[in-house]
Parts: structure tokens; C-alpha cells; sequence
């Protein structure tokens, strides 16, 4: 009797073969690694960003009202919109801020004990 081939063919492995080098993988995005950080972090990483957005934003309001004059766009706008201006021109120095803080914060052994008793609630919300 002659033998019978499967129908299906193996599967390829996942496995580089020897002598070949797996490609790269991509580099997440910005609000990948963010989403991973309020992940594993959740209200921390929330608090602080929006800490640093309120501080930054409070802290070139009074800058301008104590006599910074602004030049382009944001000086026609008021200080408000001109502190708001100023403070998303920062933004990616804020959210660098928040990945170092965030994991420096969650440390803290109140902050720890918060975070273990709590990282339930907030995991499956992502």
C-alpha cells in the first residue's frame, strides 16, 4: 500500500532558521507606550500628567501676567490662550516628564500599596 499525504501542508515555524536574523520589531508609537504605562501604572500615570498639564499651564499664565510678552499667535490671544498655547508646545516634554516620574512616584510605598490593592479595577478598562 503506497503512503497517503495529508492534505495539509505543516505550518511554517516560528523559528528563524539558523544563519538568518529575525526582522526588527517596530518601535510602539507614543500613545502605545502611554496606554502601556497607564496599563501597568493606571491612576499614577493619569494624576501625574495632568499634574504636569495644570502646573505648566498655571505656570505660564503667570509668567505672562507678570510681564513675559509672547511673540506670534499665542501674544494676540489673552493669557489664558497663550498659556495654553505654550503649554501644548511642550507637551512632548511633559509626557517624557510623566515616563520618567510615573515609575520613580510608583515607588513611593503608599503609592505601592494603592496601586497592588487597586490594579484590578483599572486593567480591564484599557
Amino acid at each position: 500500500m503506497a503512503p497517503v499525504e495529508p492534505d495539509v501542508k505543516p505550518s511554517t515555524p516560528d523559528i528563524a532558521p539558523p544563519g538568518t536574523t529575525a526582522p526588527p520589531a517596530a518601535k510602539p508609537t507614543l500613545m502605545a507606550r502611554f496606554k502601556a504605562l497607564l496599563l501597568e501604572y493606571g491612576p499614577v500615570a493619569f494624576a501625574l500628567y495632568w499634574l504636569s498639564f495644570f502646573l505648566s499651564l498655571a505656570g505660564f499664565w503667570a509668567a505672562i501676567r507678570a510681564g513675559f510678552q509672547p511673540e506670534g499667535t499665542g501674544a494676540q490671544a489673552g493669557a489664558w490662550g497663550a498659556a495654553y498655547v505654550a503649554t501644548q508646545v511642550i507637551k512632548p516634554l511633559r509626557l517624557g516628564a510623566v515616563f520618567v516620574l510615573t515609575p520613580l512616584v510608583a515607588r513611593i510605598p503608599p503609592v505601592a500599596r494603592f496601586l497592588e490593592r487597586n490594579r484590578h479595577k483599572w486593567s480591564n478598562l484599557l
